[in-house]
């Protein structure tokens, strides 16, 4: 009632009065009378508008709802996260669900939209779709492994560039060549920290595949430190302990959005019967091959993990767009202060690497559905818990009480829009989305959860 006070306060309407004119009234005077009207009225409500509801209030709303559960307790890891959050970000929804899948803890802060835009305020919550970056890359990669458990003619341990669009695959570095399906998933190709690059020159994912290590800044830096880093090393001789190891990479696991990005440019992994039919329909001179794959491969993925990841969980999610009502969507803000957002949507870009728009409700039960399932992922099922050598899908783990916890995070435009998923040890799956940067300093949005899992522990 005080947000829709202020913002009518600086209403401003005409006097319909003053529209009144006589009947005699030449033509011309009557244009200049509306003319007139229109500039003074307009500039009234300009005025006016720059002064309403532009001030964001010193209170900003918030929920909490939760549901009790044996040996945890949910108000507590409830008033953790809400005392964590603060009002240090513009708008943020946690939600807990636990081993069955049902929500236990639901917590909501500030705005999805400010007072200041247009339609008003609309508060953060559990179904409040945002873009989860990076976070993208749990579908990416449980999408092809499960393709790949499913298809007899392809294999994780495949080299990788068996998969990539055929004009490309006689480009290939001799220094990539005995990187398979699994090097990628597993962030073990030898590409550089996100795709960061050589001398800050910009290079295309086509670019990396010809030059291999050289390509990555890594190389660079890690040459004057005399360490290997990412780049890519492969043995000369057969390992003793293991001859089929013979010409095997060996490198550290290095985050980077290269390592998944063919799933941006090919289908040929997940969909290898389609993806023939795109190949053998591209002509030269309608529109180069780069985008022409690229516009073809992110059609195949979207609609393949919503059908086989999203749908059968009933979350909904949109490949750089919102999905759902209006009402559901969040701009995203520089900071807690800021008053106007942006929208990050981009229908039709790729999202393979980051580019996915969900809700913590949604993030939740698909994540859920395929950790606490086999019906996603079966034979590799194993590897989504392992230490960082062999783990798949998830790219950071932690050891908690009881186990093993295991997440991922990402974020959209330096920071602004983040998130994270976390999978517990005791089969519970927390999110949290936020759509700004921090204010002040506090706790990393993923050691936030895992502290409140923590002390929530009876």
């Amino acid at each position: 009632m005080f947000l829709k006070s202020r913002f009518n306060s600086g209403h401003c309407e005409a006097n319909p009065a003053s529209n009144r004119h006589e009947a005699t009234t030449s033509a011309r005077h009557r244009h200049r009378s509306f003319v007139a009207l229109g500039l003074a009225s307009g500039l009234l409500l300009a005025v006016a508008g720059a002064g309403a509801a532009c001030e964001l209030p010193d209170e900003r709303p918030s929920y909490v709802d939760t549901k009790p559960r044996s040996g945890f307790d949910t108000q507590r890891f409830a008033s953790d996260i809400k005392a964590a959050m603060g009002d240090r970000v513009m708008g943020y929804a946690v939600t807990l669900r636990g081993p069955a899948g049902v929500i236990i803890a639901q917590i909501n802060g500030g705005f999805a939209r400010t007072p200041c835009e247009s339609g008003g305020a609309k508060n953060f919550n559990g179904l409040t779709v945002s873009p989860i970056g990076s976070v993208s890359k749990v579908f990416t990669a449980a999408f092809a492994i499960h393709r790949a458990e499913k298809l007899a003619d392809v294999s994780l341990d495949d080299p990788f560039w068996m998969y990539l669009p055929e004009r490309w695959r006689s480009d290939v570095h001799a220094s990539m060549r005995g990187v398979t399906l699994r090097h990628l998933l597993g962030h073990q190709a030898g590409f550089g920290h996100s795709g960061r690059t050589y001398f800050d020159r910009s290079f295309s994912f086509e670019d990396r595949l010809r030059l291999g290590g050289e390509s990555y800044i890594t190389r660079a830096r890690n040459m004057a430190r005399n360490t290997k880093g990412c780049v890519p090393e492969f043995r000369d001789a057969e390992h003793e302990s293991d001859p089929s190891n013979a010409n095997a990479p060996r490198f550290d696991r290095c985050y980077a959005n290269a390592s998944l990005a063919m799933w941006n440019f090919s289908a040929a992994s997940t969909r290898p019967g389609p993806w023939a039919d795109v190949e053998a329909g591209w002509s030269p001179g309608e529109i180069d091959y780069a985008s022409y794959v690229s516009v073809h491969a992110g059609r195949l993925y979207r609609e393949g993990v919503d059908r086989q990841l999203l749908s059968p969980a009933g979350a909904l999610g949109g490949c750089n767009e919102h999905a759902g009502p209006e009402r559901h969507r969040a701009l995203i803000y520089d900071d807690p202060d800021d008053k106007r957002g942006v929208d990050l949507s981009d229908p039709g870009k790729p999202c393979a690497i980051g580019g996915w728009f969900m809700s913590t409700r949604a993030l939740t039960a698909a994540v859920h559905r395929l950790v606490s399932t086999r019906e996603v992922i079966d034979e590799n099922h194993d590897h989504m818990f392992a230490s960082d050598a062999e783990r798949l899908v998830f790219f950071n783990d932690k050891i908690v009480s009881g186990g093993r916890a295991v997440w991922h995070g990402g974020s959209r435009r330096n920071g602004s829009a983040r998130a994270e998923v976390v999978v517990f040890p005791n089969g519970m799956v927390a999110a949290v989305i936020v759509n700004s940067r921090n204010a002040q300093s506090g706790p990393k949005l993923d050691t936030m959860l895992l502290d409140a899992y923590e002390t929530a522990l009876d």
